[in-house]
Parts: C-alpha cells; sequence; structure tokens
C-alpha cells in the first residue's frame, strides 16, 4: 500500500508541474484544457479514497502497475471533457437551471473558429461563478466516473 501511496503522489505531482506548466508558458489557459485538468485531479482523489476498499490482491495488483493509476486520472479528465460538451450544448437546461454553469464565445476568438468546431476551445464561464460550478462539477465527474455515464443515461431514456 505504501508503493501506492507513493505512485499516487508522483501522478499528482507530474499533473500539477504539467498544468503549472500550461498555465505558465502556454499562453491563454482555455476553459476545456481547466476541465481537462480539474476532472484528473477529481479522479486522483477518487482513486485515492478508493484504497480503503480494496482486497489484499487488489492492492497487490495495483502496485505493480503504472497504468492502474493513471488511466483513471486520464479518464476522469476525458469524461470531465464530455460534461463540458453537454454543457455547452444546453441539454441540460431543463434538469439542472442554475446549478450547472452558463459559457459565452472568447472576445479574441479568430474567425475560423467561428465557423466550426473550435468554438468549443474558445468559450468562457459568462460570470465567476460559472467558472465555480464547472470546476466543482468537473471535479465530480473524475471523483464519481459513473456521474457522467448516467447523465447520458438519463438523456437518452427522455422522450
Amino acid at each position: 500500500l505504501n508503493e501506492i501511496w507513493k505512485r499516487l503522489l508522483i501522478v499528482f505531482v507530474v499533473i500539477g508541474a504539467a498544468s503549472i506548466g500550461v498555465a505558465r508558458y502556454g499562453g491563454v489557459v482555455g476553459t476545456p484544457s481547466l476541465v481537462f485538468l480539474f476532472g484528473n485531479v477529481g479522479a486522483y482523489v477518487g482513486v485515492h479514497r478508493g484504497l480503503a476498499q480494496l482486497s489484499d490482491e487488489e492492492v497487490s495488483d495495483l502496485a505493480g502497475s503504472w497504468f492502474g493509476l493513471i488511466v483513471p486520472s486520464f479518464v476522469g479528465g476525458i469524461l470531465a471533457f464530455v460534461l463540458y460538451i453537454l454543457f455547452l450544448s444546453n441539454i441540460l437546461d431543463a434538469i439542472g437551471g442554475m446549478v450547472f454553469p452558463k459559457f459565452a464565445m472568447d472576445a479574441n476568438t479568430p474567425q475560423d473558429a467561428m465557423e466550426n468546431f473550435g468554438k468549443i476551445w474558445h468559450q468562457h464561464g459568462v460570470e465567476i461563478s460559472d467558472y465555480a460550478k464547472l470546476f466543482l462539477w468537473s471535479f465530480a465527474a473524475g471523483l464519481n466516473q459513473k456521474y457522467v455515464v448516467d447523465i447520458i443515461e438519463s438523456i437518452r431514456a427522455r422522450p
């Protein structure tokens, strides 16, 4: 178990260092990048919390696998991004109302991005509370990875 704690710490430090590097040297950090980061951190915390429920055999298997520690964090980031897409689509407005964030197009969006998929990369929260909601939901998407899948299933089940 001690080996897993060490590896989790390394994963967390690498995620943090990469985030600082992107923020410091990557120019303007877009909202999707931050969403992915918060999903990763949520997944990291989820793995950390889940260690207590593992059997000795599962702990032993996890201690021998870097992928077992890295993949859940990466999946958490992907699911947070999927949730961000759901927020942009306004599909969830009927469910959550004020609970979910609202977005607006960045003022400096290049013209070619205005006409295609690029709009997704050039969004910002309308108010500071929208960022708080977005980062909270992104963290939750990583922490409980079943959550985003459940939302998609509930959308599919609607008439």
